[in-house]
């Protein structure tokens, strides 16, 4: 892993943009000693893949049965409301949505600008279908609520990496704990005052990583 290059993961740009918005004491050099941490003192293994796990097979099943409630009563037990939370969340996307297709992605995406510049990376959860429309979605597990400089983050963010991915799919956010979906309009999110932006956040990232080594 060469740490002098690194690209910052969406949750980490995001709260950083938020600190800096509210003129706070940012987390990079917390973020940094994650990182560098032996592997055997990280973690890295994503809390929410067995709830995800649970969504396939409810969304296999037909949108019903019990697939998401095994999922939390799986889950440990300082993990169990939050996964609770967002069973019930996902299973109210799932009735308004109807998905009929899920398949899951586990590699990150690096989101790259016109110039080949890594900006960030993150993962597109899950790929789904209904029967009009095929999207890409990046979920939101949190209960905490975007600030703007999060949102205009992510937006840009899911919507180039779902575009690298296949430009036919729609990005979407899936905010779990609520089951609600925010479809991202690429006219919007993507236009170059927003790359700006997150170019300039990504830069400033890098810096502040640089300087906490």
């Amino acid at each position: 892993m060469d740490l002098d290059q690194h690209t910052p993961s969406l949750t980490h740009l995001r709260d950083f943009a938020r600190a800096r918005a509210n003129g706070r004491k940012t987390h990079v050099e917390q973020d940094r000693r994650q990182v560098e941490a032996p592997a055997n003192d990280r973690v890295f293994a994503f809390a929410y893949e067995r709830l995800l796990t649970g969504f396939i097979s409810y969304v296999n099943a037909g949108n019903t049965g019990g697939a998401l409630e095994r999922a939390v009563f799986e889950s440990s037990a300082r993990m169990r409301p939050s996964y609770d939370a967002a069973a019930r969340g996902m299973a109210e996307f799932a009735r308004g949505f109807s998905p009929t297709v899920v398949t899951r992605r586990q590699r990150s995406v690096v989101v790259t600008d016109g110039d080949g510049y890594e900006l960030v990376s993150l993962r597109v959860h899950l790929l789904i279908a209904n029967d009009e429309r095929r999207v890409g979605a990046h979920v939101y597990f949190s209960e905490k609520l975007l600030s703007d400089p999060e949102l205009a983050i992510m937006d840009a963010a899911v919507a180039k990496a779902v575009h690298q991915i296949d430009p036919s799919l729609e990005a979407v956010i899936i905010f779990a704990r609520t089951g609600s979906v925010r479809f991202i309009d690429p006219l919007r999110s993507i236009t170059r005052g927003r790359l700006t932006f997150l170019r300039a956040e990504s830069l400033a990232y890098r810096a502040a990583w640089d300087a906490a080594a």
